[in-house]
């Protein structure tokens, strides 16, 4: 009995029902060959010894079962419970074990050492990724680009100050601490009027700001932007300190002397007492003038909190009068209260701010900020590598310009203009 393989290229021009038909008929035709080979094994097991009969009889065992596996895959592919990827599997593992043990079956009668070989057939299922998968992923995900910052504080107030590049550790400079009689008129013979200034040299020393990061080279080599995303970030976030620094740095041990901490308190003057329901725009008016009385006449800047910023925009006229106050004038991004721009920055403190002509600060530095890579103590030894940032310099407000600022907390200053 021989049965006629199909080659793919005639299965290809069969139809679905003509596959069926041959397939059925491929697989009840080697079912019948495994089983004329069962039946002939078992024939000839009485002619070998007892150990060669107990071995036949545990491979003939295997394929009786796989015989019957095989006539299951038949039955149910017939009642369509079984589809013909799912059978597939095992059709080809049956062929392929006879294939693969030609020889043992054809020199199983002779042969006093038993015939060996296994069959693996197993059961067809359904394929999951939980089900079939194990060891990673597949398919594997697709990685966005780079690392997804947390946000950082915008620098704003570094960028808005003069800058003065330096080779030296210390800057000084020379102003005048007062001033003795006046100018006046002078009459035909009197005498003219003397005048006379006192000068006082000062100066400040630079002071360093440091950031590093202590990475290992593993992460640098394995990690292709790593290096470049630490040397940015340790940039960013002493930046941002420098920034915080120039604007309320306290002034003591390695703080710069920030621009609030210099500047002149509020002071109410004539409008002490004076101001009626007074807000946190009467406080920042009467900041305004308080510079203009001390003669400065540049561009001012005010500076504050977004939260106060927020709470400026929900002023109403009084308690009464629910009208928004209408000298607040936002343009582009920027908003205004008389003119005057309004800066928000969270290195403020909340309820506080600053007013000032920001041209009459300085900041010397020893160029920008420097990064390097090197090995510290131990790096060697355990392949780390040390990231190190660092900047050098501090802010100066010459000492006859610190009225050129005022600062003050808003409910203090409030409360100093409310009426009584």
């Amino acid at each position: 009995m021989k049965f006629e393989i199909k080659s793919s290229e005639e299965l290809a021009k069969m139809s679905a029902n003509e596959v069926a038909e041959y397939t059925f008929s491929k697989l009840d035709f080697e079912k019948k060959e495994l089983e004329a080979k069962l039946n002939e094994l078992s024939a000839k097991g009485d002619e070998a010894s007892a150990e060669l009969k107990s071995l036949k009889d545990n491979q003939i065992e295997m394929l009786k079962r796989a015989a019957e596996e095989q006539g299951i895959v038949i039955k149910r592919l017939q009642e369509g419970s079984v589809s013909m990827a799912q059978f597939q599997g095992a059709e080809d593992a049956i062929t392929k074990v006879i294939k693969d043990n030609a020889e043992y079956f054809k020199g199983a009668k002779d042969s006093r050492e038993g015939f060996k070989f296994s069959l693996d057939l197993k059961a067809v299922g359904d394929m999951t990724f939980a089900a079939n998968l194990s060891g990673g992923n597949m398919p594997q995900a697709q990685r966005l680009d780079g690392v997804n910052d947390i946000a950082e504080r915008a620098a704003k107030i570094y960028p808005r100050i003069a800058k003065l590049t330096t080779d030296r550790n210390v800057i000084d400079w020379v102003y005048e601490s007062g001033q003795e009689g006046a100018a006046a008129g002078t009459a035909e013979g009197a005498t003219k009027n003397q005048i006379d200034n006192n000068f006082v040299v000062t100066s400040v020393s630079l002071l360093k700001q440091t950031a590093y990061f202590k990475v290992s080279t593993e992460m640098l080599q394995d990690v292709s932007f790593m290096a470049t995303w630490l040397r940015n970030k340790l940039i960013t976030r002493l930046f941002n300190r420098i920034d915080s620094q120039v604007l309320v740095g306290g002034g003591t041990g390695t703080d710069l002397n920030g621009i609030y901490t210099q500047a002149t308190a509020f002071s109410a003057g004539t409008f002490a007492l004076s101001v009626d329901n007074a807000n946190d725009c009467d406080s920042l008016v009467v900041a305004a003038n308080q510079i203009r009385l001390a003669n400065h006449d540049g561009a001012l800047t005010i500076v504050m909190h977004p939260s106060d910023v927020a709470a400026l925009k929900l002023v109403k006229l009084s308690s009464t009068d629910k009208r928004y106050v209408d000298r607040l004038l936002q343009v582009g991004s920027t908003m205004m209260l008389d003119g005057i721009p309004i800066l928000e920055t969270t290195a403020m403190t909340a309820g506080t701010f600053l007013i000032g002509d920001m041209s009459k600060a300085l900041i010397a530095e020893k160029g920008s900020i420097s990064v390097e890579i090197g090995l510290d103590g131990n790096d060697f030894l355990k392949n780390m590598r040390s990231i190190l940032a660092e900047w050098r310099g501090e802010v100066i407000i010459q000492n006859n310009d610190t009225t050129a600022f005022v600062k003050g907390t808003f409910s203090v200053t409030n409360s100093a203009l409310e009426t009584t």
